[in-house]
């Protein structure tokens, strides 16, 4: 089980507690159990993002036939381990901060490209490593939110690859604490939908050609970004997570934060 950054995701005021702190909420709903099978939840997002009704439907570029193509291949079990293992190496060898900050630096640019054109054509290569990122390092999936939740003039790059490699510094902490506070308690703050459902639309992908664990972090930051722009869908991709593994922190807090009626400030505004 890894532990979570010094950060949390969602204000104390919130009164939304971590999962290592609380009652295991999967235990609490009547019927569930802890599974290893892959839930196929993405529907309730991907055909609403894709249907005719909804104004901020992701667009495709001019590499879109070829990255749709690449990622028809669904990754191996063992193809993801032998990558986990290699950047596990990697860390021992040069160093967490570096080693992260190598393996996130051109799948970022990658990401961020993406999001700023409205379109989801990550190639293969970039969602293995964020798949494997995100399973390895906490750190590098919480640097995937904060650029869904503040746009890049912002929150540059070099802050995300900070949030990535360097979390436990005391200007990133400081720096992460400030942006949430304002994203949190700002009824001005409005989220960019085009931006998120991007993101969304990128995270799906991942999850849906991931193996079990490896699609368990994509699917939970699909949660925390419905909880964000307000949708109630926030709650089942918690719930799909925490039949995934009881143990994923982020799931228990959306899914707490949600059955609570919990909210970011804009949505009272």
């Amino acid at each position: 089980m890894k532990l979570e950054p010094q950060w949390s995701f969602f204000p104390a005021s919130y009164g939304v507690f971590s999962h290592s702190g609380h009652t295991p909420l999967v235990h609490e709903l009547p019927g569930s159990a802890r599974t290893t099978t892959p839930i196929d939840c993405t529907p309730l997002v991907k055909e609403d993002m894709m249907n005719n009704n909804t104004p901020h439907k992701p667009r495709k570029n001019r590499h879109a036939k070829r990255h749709a193509a690449e990622q028809t291949e669904p990754f191996g079990f063992d193809e993801l381990e032998t990558r986990s293992q290699e950047f596990r190496n990697d860390r021992r060898l040069r160093g967490v901060q570096q080693a992260n900050a190598d393996w996130v630096a051109e799948p970022l640019d990658e990401w961020l490209s993406c999001l700023d054109a409205g379109n989801t054509d990550l190639g293969r290569e970039t969602m293995a490593a964020f798949a494997v990122g995100m399973r390895e390092t906490l750190s590098i999936r919480d640097a995937l939110i904060l650029s869904l939740v503040i746009d890049e003039s912002r929150c540059p790059k070099s802050w995300l690859m900070e949030f990535a490699a360097r979390p436990h510094l005391a200007r990133t902490r400081t720096r992460m604490g400030e942006l949430l506070t304002c994203a949190f308690e700002d009824e001005g703050m409005m989220p960019d939908k085009e931006r998120c459902h991007a993101g969304i639309g990128m995270l799906l992908d991942i999850a849906e050609a991931s193996p079990v664990p490896y699609c368990i972090q994509p699917l939970a930051v699909i949660a925390y970004t419905l909880w964000w722009l307000g949708d109630p869908r926030a709650m089942v991709f918690a719930l799909r997570c925490l039949l995934l593994d009881e143990d994923c922190s982020l799931a228990a807090m959306i899914f707490s934060a949600a059955d609570r009626g919990v909210a970011p400030a804009w949505c009272s505004g």
